[in-house]
């Protein structure tokens, strides 16, 4: 059986589709042999951080565990991290009220918040441009599932998508998601999703997870993140990770998804939650579980 002891990675540049600048592209190609057509495609935003996790574990179970052939697509913006921090909010997050803006306070100013609103033109830009751009370059994927992965404020950004766009992804991995955005203003699109849904000939596969210690109080903050304790304390009460992501799952039941499954990972926190949600969530996704 071949096998590499690392994920091979090609990158390429396109054009941010709204402001100056660049978007980094990084695939991972599969680790095994692949069908002639339609290979599956995992997109994960906040590629900086999170797709070389997801291209190894790509690798590690596509190799050991059977998994089909994938790509992995990460979108990122190779910045420093402070930019990276502006730059993804302004890209992931949907429109913010200005109370709702202003009652994240110190934290709202730290991840750029007063530029968000970006979401709908990043989806078109993930549609209408880069996808078809993997299809060019990597012809195998052509006709082939799509899935989506976003983290923390990328799961916010899909679920948006699968509450607007259910038909885009034919799996949605919504991790640890910023529900809390605009005060939680993301459920009230449930009704008009709901109608959406119904009118689908195939329904997309959505898996929703959290780590279960994602509303613990912090003892401490990290360096840089521009808060205070009570601050950051004050943030995550006001947050309700878990408790969150558990309506929301509830929810997109009570609207009729069918392929679901919602998980709160015991032992992890909002950022160990990130490779296990990579794991589960991509078994979810190919069907390698219910």
């Amino acid at each position: 059986m071949q096998f590499s002891v690392r994920a091979s990675v090609e990158q390429f540049t396109l054009a941010h589709p709204f402001r100056e600048g660049l978007l980094q592209i990084s695939v991972a190609t599969p680790a095994v042999e692949a069908p002639d057509a339609a290979v599956p495609v995992l997109y994960v935003l906040d590629g900086d951080i999170l797709f070389g996790m997801a291209a190894e574990i790509g690798r590690a179970v596509s190799t050991v565990e059977g998994f089909p052939a994938h790509y992995v697509v990460g979108i990122g913006y190779d910045a420093a991290f402070a930019d990276f921090m502006r730059l993804r909010t302004a890209d992931l997050a949907p429109p913010i009220g200005a109370e709702a803006l202003d009652d994240l306070g110190a934290f709202g100013t730290a991840i750029g918040g007063e530029n968000s609103g970006g979401a709908d033109a990043f989806l078109a830009f993930l549609i209408e441009t880069l996808r078809p751009a993997i299809a060019a370059r990597y012809p195998h994927t052509v006709g082939s599932a799509s899935i989506l992965f976003g983290h923390s404020l990328g799961g916010l950004f899909a679920a948006n998508v699968l509450l607007t766009r259910p038909d885009s992804f034919a799996s949605f991995i919504i991790s640890s998601p910023s529900l809390w955005w605009d005060g939680f203003s993301i459920f009230q699109r449930l009704p008009a999703f709901k109608e959406r849904l119904a009118a689908l000939p195939q329904q997309p596969r959505v898996f929703v997870d959290v780590g279960a210690k994602e509303q613990d109080v912090p003892t401490s903050v990290p360096d840089g993140m521009g808060l205070t304790l009570d601050e950051a304390q004050a943030q995550v009460r006001t947050a309700r990770m878990v408790d969150g992501a558990k309506d929301f799952a509830d929810a997109l039941r009570e609207a009729g998804v069918m392929n679901l499954r919602h998980v709160a990972f015991a032992e992890d926190d909002h950022v160990s939650a990130a490779p296990a949600a990579i794991l589960h969530g991509m078994r979810f996704a190919l069907g390698r579980v219910g």
